[in-house]
């Protein structure tokens, strides 16, 4: 019996629209209508009696359409289909065409199933294992580096979600959950949702400590840079210019937004590699903490995060439950480069990148180069259903992956040439700041730091004392005062505590008085006490001027820019709140000046909060000057030598950056090979058995070698600049079988010159197996236009000059040139 329905239908290949009645007979063994419409190339847009049903084709469109537009609503691309086929706007095409395109991707999603399981992988294993092939697929005989994988971790909250109590009519019932790799379950982070709160938590004594013994003499040791310990106040700085950084109770959200963003985590190529939802909050902790323990579990030990308070999130991490497997995996991070110069400078030099061994010439900025593009999604997910919402963000990303890996030879191409140009420009400027460079004196301050140790010892020395006597009295103490178990315990700790104490300042004392050759210890009535006294009470007054100055000359600057017409009322009200913080950290640092200031001999005049205020202009500003001296004849404030420094530290990470990208361009070829050699496979034990499964196949594998041609064209490039010192020869990836045909595709040969060479084995004559050996011969690409003159192909981004030297140009390959390649091929 033949049904009768709508059908929307588009041919992409004769590019005509239609909206006609079509007649369709039941397909042999079909159970329903759906099966019928679906083996002929239509899907109904209900599940029993549809009435309308629409082409493939016109689902693949608006899956391509939002691709590259994700503003594009599935209700916009309804409407654009009732104007094309000029008819009234009906309101339920977009709720039917909605329904069927949910069935269409579970379709694809099933397909892709298919065919992995096809290739003898998985959606797990493909996703964790070659969602980003220079990142983790891994080969032999690679060179160390000290990441494993690079990656940053950030929250974005445009992708918000609207509460279904703040909707007007019925909310609409969708109970689906998207199972994906990529996103992190709420029930798995919210099990990290009191780390925060147990970290601050002090660690409780014990009831009876064991016997106290003699220590015996010990070297103090103090904390390494950029281990996050004993540097609080840089941390607490961070803390007050991050919002993220705050308290957890201050990160609160709305009750309108249901979600209030996502929290992501991506490589430095921008694949994204886990995904988490930011509930009913802002930023809080626990989402960074759960991304850590997620990425330790799949990428194992040597992994690099960058993030925007990282200086913060190690110390937490350090401190949670987390902490030794942070430890014990050499977790480390930085804090990206463009939000580090708002961090404090002394966490600067222990977080910023380009101060950081192993980072490379990465700047950890890639979450927001992600969010930039996801953003766009904000318009079609803030009032759909969670189900909706989720899909939308998977899809998005899904060809965000797709596009970020064809990409990956033109990555690898510009960050070499980058790396070059640290290595030979800023090199060749070190160089020659080397050359005239006269070394200049260092800073003394070995009074200031001998002053500093003898304080402390003479300082610790009475607490210890009192201690030890207390300890020695400690029976006395049971017998006749009735000290039980709390007081025995708080007696031997302090005697423990403060023995500790001072033992740790007179070991610093006596080395450096060792280092400097000091014979006779220095006493409050030594000539060099009395100096160095003085010293560091000049000193501390001119740091605590220092501090007044620059404080004093940030609120002159915000008041100018206050006053500056055209101001926007936020950026108003951001000032005046900056104003009013400013006033009291002002305070604060005169009152510390003023203090210092009785200290000095003779005593300095105090400023009073209005005189200070009286100061209108910089001009105004001598008179905070006062004995300060010239700081302007110091090595650090030469601009020279901080140049020198900057540019010692740019060659080092394009050093590390060339390393890095010489194993990941023979991974990227070592994959695309493997790839190709898995279609291949999976198409031949399929073509009799499953015909429809192995023309998937087919069609994939065909877009795929378009793909691997263009990577390929961009790597011969990068193989061929000067300086280049990588190889394009594949290896071989870890856990691989062997036994998988290695036959090489033809842009292997053509493009980069790669050629296998089969050697039997001879050792076991019962193994008729053959070895290979891989040699490349790079090729030089022949421009495809030979009537140029050469003036014209120096313009090209085709062209190499003479003698096969590539001139460093963005990589633009012509469609021409790729099409005659693909055709040759």
């Amino acid at each position: 019996m033949p049904f009768l329905f709508f059908s929307f239908s588009l041919s992409l290949i004769y590019c005509n629209l239609e909206r006609v009645l079509r007649k369709f007979t039941h397909a042999p063994g079909a159970s329903t209508s759906n099966v019928t419409l679906v083996h002929t190339g239509f899907l109904g847009g209900s599940p029993t009696k549809p009435k309308l049903a629409f082409a493939f084709s016109v689902f693949e469109l608006y899956r391509q359409l939002h691709r590259v537009c994700p503003r594009l609503s599935i209700q916009a691309f309804s409407k654009a289909l009732d104007h094309l086929h000029h008819v009234p706007v009906n309101s339920y095409l977009a709720d039917q065409f909605s329904s069927a395109y949910d069935c269409y991707l579970e379709i694809i999603h099933e397909v892709d199933a298919l065919v992995n399981t096809a290739m003898g992988t998985s959606l797990k294993e493909q996703f964790q294992e070659r969602v980003c092939p220079p990142c983790l697929y891994k080969v032999d005989d690679e060179p160390d580096m000290k990441y494993s994988l690079l990656g940053a971790m950030d929250g974005n909250v445009s992708l918000k979600l609207f509460n279904a109590d703040f909707r007007r009519g019925e909310s609409l019932t969708d109970n689906r959950v998207l199972e994906n790799e990529r996103w992190l379950k709420p029930e798995f982070v919210d099990q990290f949702k009191d780390e925060v709160t147990n970290s601050k938590k002090p660690t409780t004594p014990q009831a009876d400590p064991a016997p106290i013994t003699d220590p015996g003499p010990s070297t103090p040791q103090l904390p390494a840079p950029g281990d996050g310990v004993g540097d609080d106040n840089s941390v607490n700085t961070c803390v007050e210019r991050w919002r993220n950084a705050g308290p957890e109770a201050r990160k609160k959200m709305f009750a309108l937004f249901a979600v209030s963003g996502i929290f992501v985590t991506v490589c430095r190529h921008g694949h994204v590699l886990l995904i988490c939802d930011m509930i009913r909050s802002g930023e809080l902790m626990k989402y960074p903490i759960a991304h850590v323990r997620a990425l330790l579990d799949r990428y194992g030990a040597g992994i690099g995060i960058g993030y925007d308070i990282f200086c913060q999130l190690i110390k937490t991490l350090r401190r949670s439950s987390l902490g030794q497997d942070v430890a014990a995996m050499s977790l480390d991070g930085v804090v990206p480069a463009f939000h580090g110069y708002a961090h404090n400078r002394l966490c600067q030099l222990s977080w910023h990148p380009l101060y950081k061994d192993g980072t490379g010439i990465e700047d950890f900025e890639e979450c927001e180069r992600t969010f930039s593009k996801s953003n766009n999604l904000a318009a079609v997910t803030r009032l759909a259903t969670p189900y909706h919402r989720h899909q939308q963000i998977e899809e998005h990303f899904q060809f965000h992956d797709l596009d970020k890996y064809a990409s990956s030879g033109t990555f690898i191409y510009q960050n070499y040439i980058q790396a070059l140009e640290c290595i030979q420009i800023d090199g060749a400027a070190l160089r020659e700041f080397e050359e005239g460079f006269e070394q200049l004196p260092d800073y003394e301050k070995a009074l200031a730091d001998e002053q500093a140790y003898l304080i402390a010892l003479k300082t610790e020395e009475p607490f210890s004392d009192d201690a030890k006597s207390e300890f020695n009295r400690l029976d006395y103490f049971i017998v006749h005062k009735g000290y039980k178990t709390k007081e025995i315990a708080g007696v031997k700790s302090r005697y423990r505590t403060t023995y500790t104490r001072w033992l740790a300042h007179h070991e610093a004392v006596c080395i450096f008085e060792a280092e400097h050759r000091i014979v006779e210890r220095w006493t409050p009535q030594s000539v060099q006490w009395q100096e160095t006294l003085k010293y560091m009470s000049e000193r501390a007054y001119l740091l605590a001027l220092d501090k007044l100055e620059r404080l004093f000359v940030q609120r002159m600057l915000e008041m100018t820019k206050l006053g500056m017409s055209g101001l926007g009322y936020k950026l108003r009200d951001h000032l005046m709140k900056a104003l009013k913080t400013r006033a009291d950290a002002v305070r604060n640092a005169l009152n510390a000046y003023n203090k210092a200031a009785k200290q000095l001999d003779p005593p300095r005049e105090e400023l009073s909060w209005s005189k200070l205020m009286e100061i209108g202009n910089l001009s105004e500003f001598d008179l905070l000057r006062d004995t300060r001296q010239d700081i302007r004849k110091l090595p650090w404030v030469k601009p020279s030598l901080r140049a020198a420094m900057n540019l010692h530290y740019r060659v080092k990470r394009g050093e590390e950056e060339l390393i890095r990208l010489n194993v990941k361009a023979r991974r990227l070829v070592t994959h695309m090979i493997d790839v190709e050699a898995d279609y291949k496979a999976a198409y031949n034990s399929h073509l009799e058995s499953n015909p429809n499964l192995a023309m998937e196949i087919q069609a994939r594998w065909d877009y795929v070698t378009r793909v691997h041609t263009s990577i390929a064209i961009t790597l011969n490039r990068t193989s061929r600049l000067k300086g280049f010192t990588g190889s394009l020869i594949p290896g071989h990836r870890v856990g691989r079988n062997k036994d998988i045909d290695s036959q090489l595709p033809r842009w292997a040969g053509s493009i980069l010159g790669i050629t296998i060479e089969y050697v039997s084995t001879v050792t076991d004559p019962t193994d008729v197996s053959n070895t290979h050996l891989y040699h490349q011969q790079p090729q030089e690409l022949v421009p495809t236009n030979t009537t140029q003159t050469k003036d014209d192909d120096k313009d090209s981004n085709d062209e190499y000059e003479d003698g096969g030297e590539f001139i460093p140009r963005d990589v633009e390959v012509s469609g021409d040139t790729v099409l005659d390649m693909l055709t040759a091929l």
